[in-house]
């Protein structure tokens, strides 16, 4: 049976709450899906989402029944795949959950940094007495 509008819509949206779900609940970022799914121009691509570090990101989703089968096959059981094309930039293509442990690895950095901020501003402040 064919995709119909309806459906596909209906796909991109759930992929689109899954990645802000995940995103919070997972890597504990800020996320939200973008009013109108890229519609707007103030409002671009799909999902948007702010990490711990205050640097906003945005996603764009799409979900299809095979895939990026080329992508797969190409990154093979490596962590991570990167294409480029002449004059272009670099693109890295990766699983879901590697991303997601390298936004939690970020939350738990910048944790540690703060942490470590506080201790030593502690200390300062009990040299200055």
């Amino acid at each position: 049976m064919p995709i119909t509008a309806k459906s596909a819509k209906a796909k991109g949206s759930k992929l689109e709450k899954k990645i802000v779900d995940d995103l919070k609940k997972d890597c504990k970022w800020e996320a939200r899906k973008q009013p109108g799914s890229g519609i707007f121009r103030d409002f671009p691509h799909d999902c948007s989402a702010t990490s711990p570090t205050g640097r906003k990101y945005i996603f764009e989703a799409k979900k299809h029944k095979n895939g990026y089968r080329t992508g797969d096959r190409q990154k093979g059981q490596a962590d991570f795949l990167v294409i480029q094309a002449d004059r272009s930039t670099s693109k890295v293509y990766m699983e879901w959950s590697m991303f997601k442990e390298l936004c939690l690895e970020i939350y738990e950095l910048k944790n540690e940094v703060d942490n470590l901020k506080e201790q030593l501003n502690d200390k300062e402040t009990d040299t200055k007495r």
